[in-house]
């Protein structure tokens, strides 16, 4: 099966993954997959989960968006944030949904911001259930 390089790369960190041999990323325009030898591109991510596939175990991470530069031998993530599943906090998740929805109610406030946090939340909560 032929593999490829993954590096995430975040404002506080830089991840690296040998023998991926599939990813699946949240494109603006929907999902997207990604496996070895891949037509070179950048991508435009948005808010939504990360699928790894590596020695054919399934990892899954939470992101708030960023870009994806695709080559034939490697694939760079540039994101603003990542969250594997294992490190998300069911409960501080769910209070953040909380927050952001009673900030939605009241219109005073910024709008797209409290809907930016209630997306980002609702992935978080929504990944939790693929464990």
């Amino acid at each position: 099966m032929k593999t490829f390089q993954l590096d995430i790369i975040t404002p506080t960190s830089i991840q690296s993954y040998d023998n991926i041999s599939y990813l699946r990323i949240p494109s603006l325009d929907g999902l997207m997959g990604i496996q070895a030898k891949h037509a070179s591109s950048i991508i435009a991510m948005g808010v939504g989960q990360i699928k790894i596939t590596i020695d054919g175990v399934e990892k899954y991470f939470s992101t708030s968006g960023g870009f994806t530069d695709v080559k034939p031998e490697s694939v760079q993530l540039l994101l603003e944030t990542i969250e594997e599943t294992s490190l998300i906090d069911k409960k501080r998740a769910e209070d953040s949904l909380n927050r952001a929805s009673q900030r939605l109610e009241d219109k005073s406030n910024d709008l797209q911001r409290a809907r930016d946090s209630i997306q980002r939340a609702k992935n978080r909560l929504d990944i939790l259930s693929k464990i």
